[in-house]
């Protein structure tokens, strides 16, 4: 076992003995190599450190699940019907989500914890001995990346609920909630203060990367992976130019065509090897997850009346028909084949079709038909969009984000949501409601009954 697994599956054990946001506090992190607190707090070194890092990464890799079952659940890319869990329908398809109630904690939990571990290191960092200056700025860039994918990942979930930003060493003290707006602003602040210890990182990390990162693997490469993910978050907010800068830094690349070249990008990677993690959306049965039925009966026809071959490769009607409560499907995903197949991250694919999305935004139709043409002809097999097309560029590139990004990050519900289209997602019975957003899970709000948070309260959905 090389020292890089060992370090991850420490990093692993510690992760999975913590329950809630709070266990897991500044004392914990020393853990990873058995020092006490304050070996890592008043001493630390740079094996310490690293071994903390790779935490870091198991801390983003132990959400991938929920963003792709729950926000997969919630945009009607899946259903969960599981027979023993009545609550995947009950409480997510029916509702209303409750602060107390199933499902509602939607990685919050998980996202502060790691958020504590990685302000962790970056209070520690200046003090490490044996990291140079530049090994410093290159852990500083590659945490303060993460620390702000786990902000936007919570702010595509409670959207205008806000969140939490301060992450206080005390688990005693409380940060402040901050609206969605400003933690648009501090998240995109955090990912250009990254962008620039990267650049000032050196040639190599200090840390071995796992090969989910391959090709991404350097302060210099990784950057780009920075400028992908702040190129997410511009789109989120419809900052379009700033969304094309950050594109234009990214690996964005259009030279080919090749389900290798749009697939390039970083993943969270699994394996069978004892203390390491599976897959968690592998169902081969399926014994749970299914695709909605209209995945595949809405999918577009090609030139030969086939269907479009991202539905026919990423669904089946397999011989299994899952049924509870008054729904049903027969669809099985195929996304996740083996039960160490990775979890994008992000992909090419996407920042292709970001890039059509800030075209559109700024209402450069050519541009953004020759990137959507690009995605669709490539990996849909479709024809292409005519270089007159006069039609709603906003549902055309809906329909290649819920194809190109089926079952990755729960991305439909959120385009849904950012283009006023809760309402286009089909409900599988006139009882099942859409909901806008997730409300703050209730021990944050038992916490704060003196100023009770904005989103601790039930959403009734529609």
């Amino acid at each position: 076992m090389t020292a890089n697994r060992k370090s991850w599956m420490r990093a692993i054990a510690l992760l999975a003995g913590c329950a809630t946001a709070v266990a897991c506090n500044a004392a914990d992190i020393g853990n990873f190599n058995s020092p006490n607190t304050s070996q890592l707090e008043d001493s630390p070194n740079a094996s310490t450190v690293n071994t903390t890092v790779a935490g870091v990464i198991a801390g983003s890799r132990a959400g991938a699940g929920t963003w792709a079952s729950t926000l997969g659940v919630f945009g009607r890319e899946i259903m969960n019907l599981d027979g023993a869990e009545p609550r995947n329908v009950l409480a997510l398809l029916i509702g209303p989500l409750e602060p107390g109630g199933f499902g509602v904690d939607v990685g919050w939990t998980n996202s502060y914890r790691n958020l504590r571990t990685a302000y962790t290191v970056l209070e520690v960092i200046d003090k490490v001995p044996d990291y140079t200056a530049a090994q410093r700025s290159a852990v500083k860039g590659f945490v303060k990346t993460f620390i702000a994918l786990e902000y936007l990942n919570q702010l595509r979930v409670r959207d205008t609920f806000g969140l939490v930003f301060d992450v206080p060493k005390n688990p005693t003290e409380q940060g402040a909630f901050v609206t969605r707006d400003e933690g648009f602003t501090r998240t995109a602040a955090l990912f250009d203060e990254a962008r620039a210890d990267l650049a000032a990182g050196g040639t190599a990390f200090p840390f071995t990367l796992t090969t989910g990162f391959a090709g991404f693997n350097t302060p210099a490469t990784f950057l780009r992976v920075n400028r992908a993910l702040k190129a997410r978050l511009e789109t989120y907010r419809g900052r379009w130019a700033d969304a094309l800068t950050a594109l234009n830094e990214s690996f964005i690349n259009t030279a080919s065509g090749t389900a290798a070249s749009l697939n390039t990008g970083v993943f969270h990677v699994y394996s069978t090897a004892s203390g390491d993690a599976t897959n968690p959306l592998f169902d081969p049965a399926p014994r749970a997850i299914v695709a909605v039925p209209e995945f595949l009966t809405e999918a577009r026809l090609r030139a030969d009346g086939s269907r479009d071959l991202r539905a026919s490769s990423k669904a089946i009607v397999g011989s299994v028909l899952l049924a509870t409560q008054g729904i049903s499907s027969n669809v099985r995903p195929t996304v996740y084949p083996t039960n160490v197949t990775p979890i994008p991250l992000i992909r090419n694919e996407e920042l292709i079709l970001m890039r059509a999305e800030a075209y559109v935004g700024l209402n450069n139709r050519a541009a953004a038909i020759t990137d959507i043409n690009f995605v669709r002809t490539n990996s849909g097999g479709l024809a292409p969009l005519a270089a007159d097309f006069s039609g709603d560029l906003v549902t055309e590139l809906l329909y290649e984000r819920r194809y190109s990004l089926f079952f990755e990050y729960g991305h439909r519900w959120v385009d849904s949501r950012r283009y006023n289209r809760l309402g286009d997602l089909r409900k599988q019975l006139p009882t099942h409601r859409v909901f806008p957003l997730v409300p703050i899970p209730v021990d944050e709000c038992n916490q704060r009954t003196s100023a009770l948070p904005r989103g601790c309260v039930n959403v009734l959905g529609s």
